[in-house]
């Protein structure tokens, strides 16, 4: 007689594989993180063909690069790159995660299954040259997709509370099904993400898309103008997620 399988909903891990799960259950800690951001106004329609349908760009159409080096975190140390543009859902701000890339995997299983991010795995560097802390993305390697240059000149005033929008993704699970005419899940998650900002500076920036790729579109969003460039040193907490929004 054939004996039945033992693992259940009930001695099941958190996430894949069920007996040797990958990552553990939120939240995650993070300290002595190091990140630049560069704000620029980009072309309204060029960012609406990235926009899930139940968001609204918002005026005037910015978008967001981001670097950053998670120097300790309990997935372990890693760089990020993100590309992200200022959204609206039914009136309430938000940062809509467009393109993301780190350079582990823990975070990029974590992110894509818990959370949605569109994460990849790539070459990423957050370094410092004379006066200016500098961030590179490349995909594959020498491939360079996007740059960003900051040079911090002044305290920014008030940091509390500048930590920004609440990040927001599409969690997109294809069905497994031959016929299936729906994505197993399409749905917006909104991250619950606490900062502690250690330093906060601005001053100025600048960003670049050196080379287009078909695979990473990171030069959809063309650049118009600066609209603002900080560097931060934080700590954070990044806890579990909510669903806001499904695509019908």
């Amino acid at each position: 007689m054939a004996s039945q399988g033992r693992l259940s909903l009930k001695n099941i891990g958190y996430s894949m594989p069920g007996d040797a799960p990958a990552f553990q259950r939120p939240p995650f800690y993070y300290r002595d993180t190091r990140s630049i951001a560069v704000a620029f106004e980009t072309d309204a329609q060029a960012a609406l063909e990235a926009l899930p349908e139940p968001l609204t760009l918002s005026d005037p159409p910015t978008a967001v690069l981001s670097f950053y080096d998670y120097r300790w975190s309990t997935f372990g140390p890693y760089n990020e790159t993100i590309l992200s543009l200022f959204v609206e859902h039914k009136g309430r701000p938000l940062n809509y995660v467009m393109h993301i890339a780190v350079t582990t995997e823990p975070p990029m299983l974590g992110g894509r299954e818990i959370w949605g991010y569109p994460k990849k795995l790539a070459a990423i560097s957050l370094g410092t040259e004379r006066d200016m802390i500098f961030g590179t993305l490349e995909r594959p390697a020498g491939i360079r997709l996007a740059s960003a240059v900051v040079r911090p000149e002044r305290p920014i005033v008030n940091p509390t509370g500048w930590s920004g929008r609440p990040a927001l993704s599409l969690r997109l699970i294809p069905s497994p099904e031959r016929d299936a005419e729906r994505p197993t899940c399409a749905e917006l998650i909104e991250a619950e993400i606490d900062q502690k900002i250690i330093e906060a500076w601005e001053g100025t920036g600048s960003v670049s898309f050196p080379d287009t790729s078909v695979l990473d579109p990171w030069n959809r969003l063309p650049v118009k103008r600066i609209l603002s460039a900080s560097y931060l040193v934080y700590d954070m907490t990044l806890g579990f997620g909510k669903v806001i929004d499904r695509l019908r």
